[in-house]
């Protein structure tokens, strides 16, 4: 467990030059799930730069700030921690090399370059990029800046959880995602010790559940492929002063899918106006799917905001998916006047809107007096879904939905 009067001397140096983030309650979460507890979100992706990051990546230039002012920084991001740590060497005065896996959103690098900082892209993950960043940190003599495997980095993370504790002193429960594990580490070190049984959950995306693996382990292992849309925790290994402050303060990890963080993004936008990233909307998901953890006053960190616009477009659609307001489903008809006219009718009367119509008639092994008709159509809810499946059946229609 970090010690607290490192996170209370980061929050000194830094608090002038971080945006002290609001907590918001949300009462639609909680009546979501049936919570009789109060609910907060803490809102990380209204940071500067939208994201935590910002606060660590200070606190550790604060404290190398004569050697980095002389030669430079240098750190390996997927973007967040690139954007807050550019931003704020922009304002030292501070030049700043970003090492960048190839596939990092689009959003993220315009927003790291308008802060000044020089690009390299390298690699398919962040472990590429960051072992491309520490050769070029040797060669030209750069000071590097890790994005969670450091003290000053994790005691500025901390920071949160003074926020969090001189808002809301009675909070007893905290929900965080786990990537690299510099943000639960400084928050959960901060709130275990100041928090008579508090209890800290850690989130992670399945198709990147480095945690777990680590603890049966006993040590950070690395994982061989990582497949998530929530990339501010899309990292193969975490690091290994995280895992040990981690897998001591941590009370149970909660793993949720691509498709709940979707939803969770998705609730987010509809229910109380908020922007956030992946990794928001898995703390979001741990919450909905998970609402036994909510045993006391909570707070869920909304870690980040900056989320591509097309992987949003995407994100969106997977998230009416999962909730049952998107569906796709094929019908066999009879390929005569008035078939599909029957067919759509039936949309009709329980007004669910129709997105698109397919016909085909050559590739799909059907009769040549039948068509195969594919349709896509926005709904109410599941429950919308089941009449429609209803009527389908009373009309005599077999509908595959997928």
């Amino acid at each position: 467990m970090l010690k607290l009067d490192k996170i209370d001397r980061a929050y000194e140096l830094i608090k002038s030059s971080i945006r002290r983030t609001p907590l918001l309650r949300s009462e639609v979460i909680e009546r979501k799930i049936s919570s009789v507890h109060p609910i907060y979100f803490k809102l990380e992706n209204l940071q500067y730069t939208g994201s935590f990051k910002a606060r660590g990546a200070l606190n550790k230039l604060l404290s190398v700030r004569e050697k980095a002012k002389a030669n430079g920084v240098i750190t390996a991001s997927a973007g967040n921690h690139a954007q807050g740590l550019a931003f704020h060497c922009q304002r030292l005065g501070i030049k700043a090399k970003i090492v960048m896996p190839e596939g990092t959103p689009l959003v993220k690098v315009n927003s790291t370059k308008q802060w000044g900082a020089e690009i390299v892209f390298f690699g398919d993950s962040y472990q590429e990029a960051a072992q491309r960043a520490l050769e070029i940190q040797k060669k030209e003599n750069l000071e590097y800046i890790h994005a969670f495997d450091d003290e000053d980095v994790i005691a500025g993370q901390g920071t949160i959880a003074i926020e969090i504790l001189e808002d809301l002193p009675t909070a007893k429960v905290l929900v965080a995602p786990i990537g690299g594990g510099g943000l639960l580490a400084g928050v959960g070190s901060y709130f275990k010790s100041k928090v008579k049984d508090a209890k800290v959950f850690a989130v992670q995306a399945s198709g990147c559940s480095n945690f777990l693996p680590s603890l049966e382990a006993g040590k950070p292992v690395s994982l061989q492929t990582i497949n998530t849309i929530a990339d501010g925790i899309a990292v193969k290994r975490m690091g290994d002063l995280p895992f040990e402050i981690c897998k001591a303060i941590v009370d149970d990890t909660i793993l949720v899918t691509d498709e709940e963080i979707s939803a969770g993004v998705l609730w987010l936008l509809e229910n109380e106006r908020l922007f956030a990233e992946g990794c928001g909307g898995a703390a979001i998901a741990a919450v909905l799917q998970s609402p036994e953890i909510v045993t006391g006053p909570t707070v869920v960190i909304i870690s980040g905001g900056n989320l591509d616009v097309t992987l949003l477009a995407r994100i969106i659609e997977r998230g009416l998916v999962k909730t049952g307001r998107l569906i796709m489903l094929d019908v066999l008809i009879p390929d005569q006047p008035g078939s599909l006219h029957r067919l759509l009718q039936v949309f009709a009367d329980l007004k669910a809107s129709i997105i698109q119509i397919k016909h085909e008639r050559v590739f799909e092994s059907v009769s040549l007096k039948d068509v195969y008709t594919t349709i896509s159509a926005e709904t109410q809810g599941p429950d919308h879904v089941q009449k429609i499946r209803q009527a389908l059946a009373e009309k005599g229609w077999e509908a595959k939905f997928h």
